[in-house]
């Protein structure tokens, strides 16, 4: 998987699949997700997201988890943007 990191507060591309972490009132990380899913020898591609995970101590376990969800879903590149 690739993975492109935005400058803060630069969005992906529409079309692209990504992660964006956001910091929390309480310092917590949270993330939000959009894969288009394309696993297997289909080829037909499914849209996916998360929205509002779980919350983290730091921005790396919220990436982590970010990343992690993204390979589950079969990203073949995946943009990270953030506000923080």
């Amino acid at each position: 998987m690739h993975v492109i990191r935005l400058p803060r507060g630069t969005s992906a591309p529409p079309e692209a699949d990504c992660i964006t972490i956001e910091r929390r009132g309480d310092g917590k990380f949270v993330l939000n997700a959009t894969a288009l899913m394309t696993c297997g020898d289909t080829d037909e591609a499914e849209s996916i997201s998360m929205i509002g995970s779980q919350p983290y101590d730091s921005y790396d376990e919220a990436e982590a988890a970010g990343l992690a969800w993204a390979s589950e879903h079969c990203a073949g590149e995946v943009h990270v943007s953030t506000t923080v």
